[in-house]
């Protein structure tokens, strides 16, 4: 099917957009607002298809289309940053017991976080997003294809290397707030 839709077969693209459609949704309902789900799945979609001549045939299909949707959250993390937008997110349980400067302090703490995510290593990113989405290691290594070591190490530098980026007030802590 895939070389199929590599060589302009339309049926074989819409098998695959119907295929990948709810694995990249759920993938972007784990790191974006719900109200941008649906746009970055779609965008991720067209991307695939306006830059199939990418795909190398050396991975899988599945990671050329991860790369691309990892590359698609990433720029909108970028705009978000370049607009000093604060995260939307709804109010919870938490945020009531919180005053509003403290409210304000954990989106800046979580606007931070998600601008040094997507400054971080391709290979990084990946396993550092996964963790921070709520996965073990064992799930990531399953998603992304790779061994459990791979993922502890890439895992180890990713979350230095954020720690660095967010500087001493954060250093104690790496978590998704």
């Amino acid at each position: 099917m895939i070389a199929a839709f590599l060589s302009g077969d339309r049926k074989a693209g819409d098998a695959l957009a119907r295929r990948y459609y709810p694995v990249l949704h759920k993938y972007f309902r784990e790191r974006v607002h719900h109200d941008e789900v649906e746009e970055l799945t779609q965008s991720t979609l067209m991307h695939t298809v306006a830059r199939s001549e990418r795909f190398r045939h050396a991975s899988s299909f599945r990671s050329y289309v991860y790369a691309v949707a990892r590359r698609v959250v990433a720029e909108r993390h970028r705009q978000s940053m370049r607009n000093r937008e604060l995260p939307r997110s709804g109010v919870d349980a938490q945020s009531l017991d919180t005053s509003p400067s403290e409210r304000v302090a954990r989106a800046e703490r979580r606007q931070a976080l998600d601008a040094a995510v997507a400054e971080l290593r391709s290979p990084f990113r990946a396993v550092v997003t996964l963790h921070l989405a709520g996965h073990d290691n064992r799930e990531i290594a399953g998603r992304l294809g790779l061994n459990d070591n791979t993922v502890r190490s890439r895992l180890s530098r990713g979350l230095a290397s954020l720690r660095r980026a967010l500087g001493s007030e954060q250093r104690r802590r790496v978590d998704p707030l």
